[in-house]
Parts: structure tokens; C-alpha cells; sequence
């Protein structure tokens, strides 16, 4: 398995979740979305997400329903 996931792929399943990309800021991507306080900054190296954060961002979902 691998530690690192491809940016396209975190980039549709933050969409396909009603998170938009607003903002680059350095190596990390902004992800907002209407009615949430907070945005989801998910760095990227290379164009590749750490899985950690993707897990971390699938959990989320996970415990919001």
C-alpha cells in the first residue's frame, strides 16, 4: 500500500463531497465548503497527498453522518 495518493484523486473526492478547491497557499490546498467553519488545508508535495490526510478527511465524513 501506498503512503501517498495522487492530488486528482484527493481533488474528486473532496468535490464529489461539495468541497471546492479556493485558495493554493504554498504547498497547501484550501479546500471550503458552505456551512463549515473551517477549510481543510491538505498539503501536497510532488502532486501527492499524504494518505494520512486522506484517511483523516474519510473519517471526517465517516463521523458527520
Amino acid at each position: 500500500m501506498s503512503d501517498y495518493e495522487d492530488f486528482e484523486r484527493v481533488l474528486k473526492l473532496f468535490e464529489s463531497n461539495g468541497w471546492k478547491l479556493k485558495k493554493i497557499w504554498g504547498n497547501y490546498r484550501v479546500f471550503m465548503k458552505d456551512g463549515e467553519p473551517l477549510p481543510w488545508l491538505i498539503p501536497v508535495e510532488n502532486k501527492k497527498v499524504n494518505i494520512y490526510y486522506v484517511n483523516k478527511f474519510k473519517e471526517y465524513l465517516q463521523n458527520k453522518d
